[in-house]
């Protein structure tokens, strides 16, 4: 957040973390910044604009990693 960004002016947005599984955390953890946030999994949450585009980064380089592991595995099966 800019020095003469205030929390009124920050853009906010609306997003929705999937549930988590048996044995998951319930919460989504991001830090940006310095600044933390905790985002409960199956609820939606109003975030900054820049933090539900750090999650959807964030879940296209998982998406990417899992692709990836697949076809290391699908090379190498055993």
């Amino acid at each position: 957040m800019a020095k003469n960004e205030t929390a009124e002016t920050i853009e906010r947005v609306d997003v929705t973390i999937p549930r988590a599984r048996a044995g998951e955390d319930p919460n989504l953890f991001v830090g940006i910044n310095g600044v933390n946030y905790i985002l409960p999994k199956g609820k939606t949450s109003s975030v900054p604009a820049f933090v539900a585009e750090e999650i959807k980064r964030s879940e296209g380089a998982k998406d990417y990693q899992d692709e990836y592991s697949d076809a290391k595995r699908a090379k190498n099966p055993g």
